[in-house]
């Protein structure tokens, strides 16, 4: 299995592009960076989109991403999401105000887009490959996601506050081998992360106590503006698991 991580920031400005991982260069999980980080020709090649939750950082580049590939794929790629997720993108995305349908275009028999609702706990297996969702806690309906091939497993647990269930999940994934989850806020701004259901590095550590196994904990989704406060308040967690991750990084088990 091949994770490409296309981009891991909490916000956007040069050099750091919003969130979005490639698995096996068939599925993508969010689409915050897809036309950013990747050729036209690479994202013609994307046939599955898992999305997280329906926030804009994590959404924002279907529409270009549509406009790219439109007369370039045999089917059309398939959204997968919560009931509620793909209600924001027909509501006030693919409305034909912010963007065109393009779940009908070019015709509703045979769209660029297919919309897909995912249950929670249930597997999907597609080329090769096992995911699963798992719900998270953040302000608007939220899944994070367990990824393996049958020899190896990593977990996203996209943005969330206080958890349980996706650690539960991690304890009982023998062939773990990355554990990504968040920190957006400074440990200053507490009431901040409590108000928008996100992590500070305080809060993060006490979150990481849940995980038992001995595996690379990848932290993404920083604030760029804060990064210079949140870098040494990571660092102090003291987890010799945790490091950051990297745009453009590369994963193959």
């Amino acid at each position: 299995m091949e994770l490409r991580i296309l981009g891991c920031s909490g916000g956007e400005a040069e050099g750091e592009r919003l969130t979005g991982l490639l698995v096996n260069r068939i599925l993508a999980v969010d689409a915050g960076s897809l036309t950013q980080a990747l050729t036209v020709e690479e994202q013609i090649g994307v046939r599955h989109i898992f999305l997280t939750h329906s926030h804009l950082d994590h959404i924002c580049t279907l529409p270009f991403f549509t406009k790219n590939i439109f007369g370039h794929t045999h089917a059309p790629v398939r959204i997968r999401a919560l009931p509620e997720t793909l209600d924001a993108l027909r509501r006030h995305l693919f409305n034909d105000e912010l963007w065109p349908d393009f779940s009908v275009i070019p015709s509703p028999d045979d769209p660029t887009i297919l919309y897909s609702e995912i249950e929670p706990e249930r597997c999907y297996e597609l080329d090769g490959l096992r995911i699963t969702p798992i719900r998270v806690n953040h302000l608007v309906p939220c899944v994070g996601y367990k990824v393996e091939d049958g020899k190896d497993a990593f977990i996203f647990t996209s943005d969330t506050a206080e958890t349980d269930r996706i650690y539960e999940v991690a304890n009982a994934t023998p062939n773990l081998r990355l554990f990504v989850t968040e920190a957006s806020f400074p440990n200053e701004q507490d009431w901040l992360a409590e108000a928008s259901k996100h992590l500070t590095p305080a809060k993060l550590g006490r979150e990481l106590k849940k995980l038992k196994a001995d595996v690379p904990v990848g932290i993404y989704h920083l604030t760029p503006g804060d990064k210079p406060v949140l870098l040494p308040q990571i660092q102090a967690i003291g987890d010799p698991r945790v490091r950051l991750l990297k745009q453009g990084e590369r994963f193959a088990w």
